[in-house]
């Protein structure tokens, strides 16, 4: 049995994990984390190596820890660990443990090497002294990329790296964990209601959009008569403090709810939902990259509002209502335009199930990953 090493540091996730579960009992996978990883609890075995992510959180952590380590995804080692794999599958040119998966592979440990890439701004994260000579190692040495999206793809190819060897291959949803109920089809489209909750989920960052949520639900209040609107965030980031201080100084916490919910709870959560939100923007050096939050809410049959950055138009396609980047007065809009018509709702909410079982569901996903890990294995030469 083909040997698959899936290394992801400190960002090992149920959210990324998931698509690989339909693969379990075709390759004996183990998963590589840091000693405190967001999860790690799979049907395959993780092994968690220290790492300086695993540090405290103190005032300008990273920038810090990422000059002393070049990239502070750093897991000591690794290498030795990839002794006998015959693939191992990591993420990010610029993730200091790429490079550690290319230099166990030139010592004759491991087989291949495929670098799965979310970023999609090209030269980005270059800015550290040593990064550009990381991503440039990285591109070297690895036998193939999966790219997160078209737009990643694109990045990478202005970066030197040519088509053949990138694969696009999006996240994928268990649309078997997230699905809607019937109480929670038939309340989507009643005509009648005193209560609508509008759901947040994603960090809590400027560029996430939250304080346009907030200017948002402002307007919504002022502009239809639901006797109550609720507005629930769910997640956690930099900005909770301030973002709290607003709606009280706008008179919303009595309708505004902030909650971290555990991953396996995250379904019922979405069930309170009537509409959700997701106003990412663009920065300098980010756009959305794909959005996990987009693709459950899509799971969950639920009407969606949300941009056009980075790669959220290839993820919902035309499953949602989009709105203006950095536009409370659009998203406010496109909102209401979802509160006042039920059938809009259903309609929308159908679309997004259809989409998240025919494009989204891992089982789709997995055989595309296994389609890319099987040719590695078998195929002398890189992808």
């Amino acid at each position: 049995m083909t040997r698959l090493a899936i290394v992801r540091g400190k960002f090992l996730n149920a959210f990324d994990m998931q698509s690989y579960e339909p693969l379990v009992k075709k390759y004996d996978m183990t998963a590589f984390g840091s000693l405190f990883p967001y999860h790690s609890r799979f049907v395959f075995p993780t092994l968690k190596l220290p790492s300086p992510m695993d540090v405290p959180a103190f005032p300008y952590k990273m920038q810090l820890l990422n000059r002393l380590y070049i990239d502070a995804h750093h897991l000591f080692g690794l290498e030795n660990q990839l002794k006998g794999i015959d693939v191992v599958d990591t993420a990010e040119t610029y993730f200091y443990f790429s490079k550690q998966a290319m230099l166990a592979k030139q010592r004759g440990f491991v087989k291949r090497v495929i670098v799965r890439v979310y970023e999609n701004i090209p030269l980005n994260n270059e800015g550290i002294w040593g990064r550009k000579a990381l991503k440039a190692y990285v591109r070297r040495y690895a036998d193939h990329f999966i790219a997160i999206s078209e737009k990643s793809k694109d990045a990478l190819k202005k970066e030197g790296v040519i088509s053949n060897k990138i694969t696009v291959i999006g996240h994928g949803i268990d649309t078997k964990r997230f699905f809607p109920d019937k109480d929670h089809r038939r309340r989507l489209g009643r005509k009648n209601t005193d209560l609508m909750t509008i759901l947040f989920v994603g960090r809590l960052e400027r560029e996430k959009g939250v304080y346009d949520v907030i200017d948002a639900m402002r307007i919504v209040l002022q502009k239809t008569n639901i006797p109550q609107t609720n507005l629930i965030f769910a997640g956690r980031g930099s900005e909770e403090s301030r973002m709290k201080k607003i709606i009280k100084r706008y008179g919303l916490d009595t309708q505004t709810s902030f909650v971290t919910v555990p991953y396996p709870d995250m379904p019922d959560l979405y069930r309170q939902a009537d509409i959700v939100v997701a106003p990412s923007k663009c920065t300098k050096t980010w756009k959305e990259q794909f959005n996990i939050a987009l693709l459950e809410a899509q799971s969950m049959g639920l009407p969606i509002v949300t941009t056009r950055s980075g790669a959220i138009p290839e993820n919902v396609g035309d499953a949602a209502l989009f709105c203006v980047e950095g536009d409370s007065q659009s998203l406010s809009q496109q909102m209401i335009r979802f509160i006042q018509n039920p059938s809009l709702r259903v309609q929308y909410g159908r679309m997004a199930r259809r989409r998240a079982i025919h494009v989204h569901d891992i089982n789709i996903i997995a055989h595309k990953l296994d389609q890319v890990i099987a040719r590695s294995v078998t195929t002398k030469q890189s992808l």
